[in-house]
């Protein structure tokens, strides 16, 4: 008897301790109350391009600890795409108060203009003591958008050369090798040398991208400008909505030749007296050797 009880002192004392040492043993972390601060950077993507993005971490912790062994995972959505990286960082700790600053790189491409996306920030990291990792889920929110890029090409003269007070017609062609439509689109001809006024613009309107809009402008030179190459510069000007404060320009630039003019040959009033007086001359002394020919 005394044998049992032995055993079941023994087993009572076995299941105690192991209670005692399963409570000190810190559980896993799910996810906790935000103790760290993020910070966005860049997430306006240009469609088309490799677009820089800047995440800022920073431990603002309850607690005024730091934070150790500290991972940073950034994930895309599948309309967008990480380029480089892979889009995960370590650091070794984070000290209350400070942060560490991660940058990447996304791709938009240019059927994602015009939307919003989210992406997410997922961190770990363990306390001083800590056997498992807290995770924490930050949201990233990233807008596209297309972009305009106007050029002026093929500029041709008609004529190409001038007499002084002339006009020429300066044709060609405005193209936008952007993604976004362009509106409002103004075609001006501009320089010092030539007269100035509304002749010298024309409305284009909308110029979708990759459909060359042309474009005729007339332009007058004064007399008074000189013989010589004179350079004028053709501008286009338009519109994103997306942007309205900011007004997009393509240029490109032509040369006019100017030659003077050359006057128009005129009779000469005194040269056809001069003729007469010869001829008058001669007949008088024809006259006077032989005798008049109407008598």
């Amino acid at each position: 008897m005394n044998r049992i009880r032995t055993w079941k002192m023994l087993f009572l004392i076995f299941v105690m301790m192991g209670a005692l040492l399963v409570a000190n043993i810190p559980p896993a972390r799910a996810q906790a109350t935000a103790h760290l601060t993020v910070i966005e950077t860049g997430q306006s993507l240009t469609a088309g391009f490799n677009n820089t993005v800047t995440v800022t971490v920073v431990n603002n912790y309850s607690g005024y600890i730091a934070i150790y062994d500290v991972g940073l995972t950034v994930s895309v959505p599948s309309e967008l795409s990480l380029v480089g990286t892979g889009g995960t960082w370590q650091f070794d700790s984070i000290p209350y108060g400070q942060g560490v600053t991660v940058s990447f790189r996304v791709y938009a491409p240019s059927s994602a203009a015009g939307s919003s996306y989210a992406g997410t920030l997922t961190i770990t990291y363990k306390q001083l003591g800590d056997i498992s990792y807290t995770s924490e889920t930050h949201s990233l929110t990233f807008g596209v958008t297309g972009y305009i890029n106007l050029i002026v090409y093929g500029i041709q003269l008609s004529p190409s050369e001038i007499t002084q007070g002339g006009n020429t017609t300066i044709s060609g062609e405005v193209l936008n090798n952007g993604n976004l439509a362009c509106y409002n689109a103004n075609v001006t001809v501009s320089s010092p040398d030539i007269v100035q006024g509304g002749q010298n613009s024309v409305f284009l309107g909308e110029v979708d991208p990759t459909i060359p809009r042309p474009f005729s402008v007339l332009i007058v030179f004064p007399p008074s400008v000189g013989p010589g190459n004179y350079t004028v510069t053709v501008t286009v000007t338009g519109m994103d909505y997306n942007r309205p404060s900011s007004p997009l320009v393509g240029q490109n630039v032509a040369t006019v030749q100017v030659v003077k003019q050359v006057a128009q040959p005129t009779t000469s009033r005194a040269g056809f007296s001069v003729i007469g007086m010869i001829i008058s001359f001669f007949r008088n002394l024809f006259n006077a050797f032989f005798g008049s020919s109407s008598g």
